[in-house]
């Protein structure tokens, strides 16, 4: 049996906060630090499940967008907020193939997080300066990955009240480098000619293998 559904979705945000532009720490006043503003957020999202057979599993799919704006960055401009999507994408299956077998596999995709990169570097009294524009006018690559599964389940003898199973999975199968967030590494000398400005990415979570025993009495 298949289930399907679609769902249409608008909502606002007030009292949204973020770090007002040229923020410093500050102990003096730090409400200073911070503006409000407004976001508000609309899409779609569809889902496919399949309930019965050997085979089960589901498909959801969300087309996104989530806004931000503030008075006081911007230049008033609405921006992509961190966490907008344009896509998101989550496949889910599950394989009886006995009573003591059954396998799983979760795939899932996403467009990368909007995020603030500099648009030109210079030097400012000896220090390398980075000079923005737009908030979030950047998207960081997709993320993507593969979680797989297989569980064991023995068979429990009659009488017996502990009843348990293995699992053996998998996290992030192909070792995808998911990044998390970018960062610029500053190599030489201005004052030579040897200055090197290269971005960096940091990933976490590579494949991670586990087994796990549950039980119950």
């Amino acid at each position: 049996a298949y289930e399907t559904s679609v769902e249409v979705y608008y909502k606002t945000m007030q009292n949204q906060i973020e770090y007002r532009e040229g923020y410093s720490p500050s102990l003096l006043d730090p409400e200073e630090e911070f503006v409000f503003g407004k976001g508000w957020s609309y899409g779609a999202e569809f889902l496919v499940n399949k309930t019965r057979g050997r085979l089960t599993g589901w498909v959801g799919y969300t087309l996104s967008w989530t806004w931000r704006q503030f008075d006081q960055l911007n230049d008033g401009q609405k921006f992509p907020a961190k966490y907008d999507r344009r896509h998101d994408l989550s496949i889910v299956a599950s394989y009886e193939q006995n009573k003591k077998w059954r396998f799983g596999a979760v795939f899932v995709y996403a467009t990368g997080n909007a995020t603030s990169l500099p648009q030109r570097f210079y030097i400012l009294n000896g220090v390398l300066t980075q000079e923005y524009s737009r908030i979030n006018q950047y998207r960081l690559a997709p993320y993507h990955r593969i979680d797989l599964s297989a569980t064991y389940t023995p068979t429990t003898k009659p009488g017996k009240r502990l009843q348990s199973y293995w699992v053996f999975s998998l996290y992030n199968a192909y070792s995808r480098a998911n990044p998390y967030f970018i960062y610029f590494n500053q190599e030489g000398s201005p004052y030579d000619g040897t200055l090197k400005v290269q971005a960096k990415q940091v990933s976490l979570f590579p494949i991670l293998p586990s087994v796990s025993w549950n039980f119950r009495f």
